[in-house]
């Protein structure tokens, strides 16, 4: 990090001042900085943060998600067109980059519906779509899996959050609801879907299989991180095998946080 960077953010004590040297660092040197690498620009205003897109698109957040937006938002976007009034899924919403970004470009007349099982970034989620003020999203404190059931959550890992069904006594767990997308849209009455975007840890491959009703009734996109491992095996050959068992075609790019793309014909 660069020098001013680190005395602005670790040294100087929170209040008014720190917060108009903040603001001030983002609108007059960091933007010139980063002007035509990151794909948008950051402001801070007092407590929370403002992320601008060159396409109109700008939404806040409580936290500085920088890396987020750069390493893995343009891969999930990058074969996929979120349209206005469209029905976006985001499977592992995390604290909210893709689902502030998704519900604000599908505007008043799409819904983005976000599953996030972890309670801490479920709550951080929550509070980043009311500081938005967003009446287009549907908040789903579930994990997604093959079917409806509970499972051992293991958060915190080195590997990112995950699902168990048998852990050593030592692991630090807890026990969350999972359910399919076929489940739980089919609950909501949703029955057209035009986006699928996944990052859960891994679990990809059994939400796939929940999913096989929605896929088949529809010409869904999917953007699923595929760099996991399973088995000693990367995520994106399986999910490619189970997306052609559905008919849809397939294809894994963007290495720097590998995603397998899924579409009809």
């Amino acid at each position: 990090m660069p020098k001013l960077d680190k005395v602005l953010f670790d040294l100087i004590p929170n209040g008014t001042i720190k917060d108009i040297l903040r603001s001030a660092y983002y609108f007059f040197y960091y933007n010139k900085k980063r002007a035509g690498q990151n794909g948008f620009s950051i402001y801070y205003k007092k407590g929370y943060y403002e992320y601008v897109f060159p396409n109109g698109i700008k939404f806040k957040c409580y936290e500085k998600i920088i890396d987020d937006l750069q390493r893995s938002l343009p891969g999930y976007i990058a074969k996929n067109t979120i349209r206005r009034g469209g029905i976006i899924i985001d499977c592992g919403a995390y604290i909210g980059e893709f689902t502030l970004y998704a519900a604000k470009a599908v505007g008043e007349n799409g819904k983005v519906i976000a599953f996030e099982p972890d309670p801490d970034a479920y709550e951080k989620l929550s509070a980043n779509i009311s500081l938005n003020n967003l009446k287009n999203v549907i908040l789903i404190k579930k994990g997604v899996w093959s079917k409806t059931d509970k499972m051992k959550f293991v958060g915190g890992t080195q590997s990112g959050n995950l699902f168990a069904d048998k852990l050593n006594d030592n692991t630090i767990s807890y026990e969350v609801i999972v359910t399919s997308l076929d489940d739980e849209l089919g609950d909501l009455g949703i029955i057209k879907v035009d986006f699928i975007k996944m990052d859960i840890e891994g679990a990809e491959i059994e939400a796939l299989k929940g999913a096989r009703k929605i896929l088949a009734e529809n010409n869904t996109h999917l953007a699923i991180a595929s760099y996991h491992s399973i088995n000693g095996q990367k995520t994106y050959m399986e999910i490619e095998k189970i997306l052609k068992s559905f008919g849809y075609k397939s294809e894994t790019g963007y290495p720097s946080h590998l995603t397998t793309y899924g579409y009809k014909s």
